[in-house]
């Protein structure tokens, strides 16, 4: 038998797949450049600072999603 997983975990899980995602998403995008994202990177005036910024950007914004996704989920399996 499996035990009943807390909310918080599966939320922390949810949010962790999300970050993932996410960065996996913007590695894609740096990587193809389809977009040109590379090149806007490279010539903006600090472009360390605009990596870091895209990189925590897109973690956590499909990390919040998919957190938010789950307790709905998570909500509804328990009703």
């Amino acid at each position: 038998m499996r035990r009943e997983k807390s909310l918080f975990n599966a939320l922390l899980t949810h949010f962790l797949m999300g970050v993932a995602l996410g960065l996996t998403l913007v590695l894609l995008l740096g990587l193809i450049d389809a977009f040109h994202v590379r090149d806007h990177v490279a010539k903006s005036g600090a472009p360390v600072q605009t990596t870091v910024m895209l990189v925590t950007t897109y973690g956590l914004m499909f990390g919040i999603g998919a957190a938010l996704t789950g307790l709905v989920l998570t909500l509804e399996d328990e009703g």
